[in-house]
């Protein structure tokens, strides 16, 4: 009772909006001698002169590079931040205060000493560090400007307890996030895609690693990333670290110089990026980083303006759904979560209704490999709309797929990390050595449409990307870069890397009753308690031929490893069903 009176009292306590004199009341304190340090020379800025050349000769192509590794997404990352001379722009869901992001800070801090604008966008809905912390980076230097969009509370730490109060009292608030993300560089070259800043989206934690994907642009189509950023940065909600008390208060107790993030000891982990991040073509060093003539490109993206409920100019739901409708053959993608909001799944419908033979195939994670249970457990609940009605073949993501060596640049310098960590000394003691490294799960947002047609962006494909979160994606039309994406996607779905979903044994009149109750109970928003599902995973056998989940001699040549495979953990089960069982109704906000 005590707790929320307090809770009533404090609900509704203000929340900071954009205020330029307050914010650089505390900027102009900082003072420091711009450092004459040259930027270096990149391959990309050239190629993005070149792709404006190209334009201004009725020629669209620009130039692309897929940032499929963790590793070389940071060496990108790195090598264009030093080849900045004018602007640095940031913008970014998560930003996790650990080593690779203190790292890439401090990046950031050394072009601002040789002159270079620095701005960071940074969504509050995750508190990016302490307010010791943020004051230390509020402070760093007068050209780095930092702000948190979409604030919860006055401070810039909300906690355990705000967050239940948010929920309760400010859950329209809470649940509208900024979910783009990008990088940008002098206005000429851009990385967009899922990536957020932290150690496990760039190959360097030992425990869980994401496979995500992102993409370095040049050309044109970065006036409308800058267009994108320039919205956000300007918007009411962007509030400055400054302006928060509980940073204020560590700002004026801060040292004049407060000296670099990263820690000294994590300098081995950086050391290869940061030879490498010098050379004028990172490509030319790495055959992963392949730069591609795209016939074109387009960026599109939601403003502030869809938390407002404004028509957008063409939002990128829109964008997507036309482009979408356009398909002839196939669709080839990946997301974390297979969650589909009606107007997804109604389009799915439609294009299977319009052509029959029109193959859709999904990469995803398994309950093995996700990062939300919770997600998980809702999708799981309907497997089978998606596999039966929407038609939509589904690969299910093994934690340690055997191409993890692929997936993970230097994989077993990870590996031996990991090993070190759990403190063996002995790797013969080690029953499976390719599983003693970090899982692996799927964060990239991609598809490919009929092979000519791809997208990489922030968008999960699932309602709360749709209705919810702005989101932000580049458009490539171009067969050559399509046929490499497609060829990873279906890498990963081959059975050494996952599991392949299908219908479930079928016992006469019993899987009839089963499937009647079952379809009963998912279209409960809660209650669904029904333990059989109309789908199961399954693994290849040995030595028999591969073949597509729908095919007549599948069960012929596949297992049945059961709904949930490689998850040891039966509290980790429990939580999944009780989550198909109670949380439909929250379908929409996932």
């Amino acid at each position: 009772m005590i707790g929320l009176a307090l809770a009533l009292l404090t609900g509704c306590s203000t929340i900071p909006e954009r205020d330029l004199e307050n914010a650089f009341t505390y900027q102009r304190l900082k003072r420091y001698e711009v450092h004459e340090v040259a930027p270096i020379e990149s391959e990309f800025i050239d190629l993005a002169s070149k792709a404006w050349k190209n334009k201004e000769n009725g020629n669209p192509a620009q130039y692309i590079s897929i940032l499929e590794l963790g590793d070389d997404a940071l060496l990108a990352r790195v090598h264009l931040i030093r080849a900045a001379k004018r602007s640095i722009d940031l913008q970014t869901f998560i930003w996790k205060d650990d080593a690779t992001s203190r790292f890439v800070f401090d990046e950031l801090v050394r072009a601002a000493e040789r002159g270079v604008l620095v701005r960071m966008l940074i969504d509050a809905m995750v508190t990016p560090a302490d307010s010791k912390q943020l004051a230390r980076m509020a402070r760093a230097h007068h050209n780095l400007e930092i702000a948190l969009y979409k604030p919860m509370a006055e401070t810039s730490y909300v906690g355990r307890i705000g967050f239940w109060k948010n929920l309760a009292f400010k859950s329209r608030r809470m649940n509208r996030r900024m979910h783009n993300k990008l990088l940008l560089i002098d206005g000429q070259v851009g990385i967009s895609g899922g990536r957020n800043y932290q150690d496990r989206y760039f190959d360097r934690d030992t425990d869980f690693l994401f496979r995500d994907r992102d993409v370095v642009v040049a050309g044109p189509a970065v006036r409308d990333m800058q267009d994108s950023f320039e919205l956000f940065w300007q918007d009411k909600d962007a509030v400055f670290l400054t302006q928060f008390p509980d940073v204020q208060k560590e700002f004026k107790s801060l040292p004049e110089q407060s000296g670099r993030l990263s820690d000294p000891a994590d300098a081995g982990m950086f050391e290869e990026i940061s030879r490498l991040a010098d050379a004028y073509s990172i490509s030319s060093h790495r055959n992963s980083l392949s730069v591609y003539e795209a016939d074109r490109v387009s960026f599109v993206y939601d403003t502030p303006r869809k938390f407002r409920g404004r028509k957008e100019r063409l939002s990128f739901d829109e964008y997507f759904e036309a482009v979408l409708l356009q398909s002839e053959e196939r669709l080839v993608y990946q997301t974390p979560y297979l969650i589909y909001s009606r107007d997804q799944r109604r389009a799915f419908k439609a294009l299977r209704k319009t052509n029959p033979k029109f193959r859709i195939i999904a990469s995803s994670n398994s309950l093995a490999s996700a990062d939300h249970l919770p997600v998980y457990g809702v999708s799981f609940k309907h497997r089978k709309e998606l596999y039966q009605k929407a038609g939509i073949d589904i690969y299910e993501a093994k934690p340690f797929p055997a191409a993890q060596r692929e997936y993970v640049y230097d994989y077993d310098r990870i590996l031996d990390r990991a090993i070190q960590k759990a403190g063996i000394t002995d790797r013969s003691e080690i029953p499976h050595i390719e599983r003693a490294g970090p899982i692996l799960c799927i964060h990239s947002k991609s598809f490919v449409l009929d092979g000519r047609i791809t997208l990489i962006g922030s968008h999960n494909f699932d309602p709360r990307s749709a209705k919810l979160n702005t989101e932000c994606g580049v458009f490539i039309f171009d067969e050559e870069v399509s046929a490499v994406l497609e060829k990873r996607i279906l890498e990963a779905c081959e059975p050494s890397n996952a599991w392949t979903v299908s219908k479930g044994k079928h016992t006469p009149v019993i899987s009839h009753f089963s499937g009647f109750v079952g379809t009963i109970s998912t279209a409960l928003p809660v209650f669904d308690v029904w333990p059989y599902r109309y789908t199961t995973n399954y693994e290849l056998k040995d030595g028999c031929a591969v073949l597509g989940p729908r095919d007549p001699d599948f069960k012929n040549n596949y297992t049945d490893v059961g709904y949930f495979p490689e998850v040891e953990s039966s509290v980790k089960v429990i939580q999944t069903r009780l989550a198909k069982g109670f949380l439909g109704w929250g379908r929409p906000f996932m």
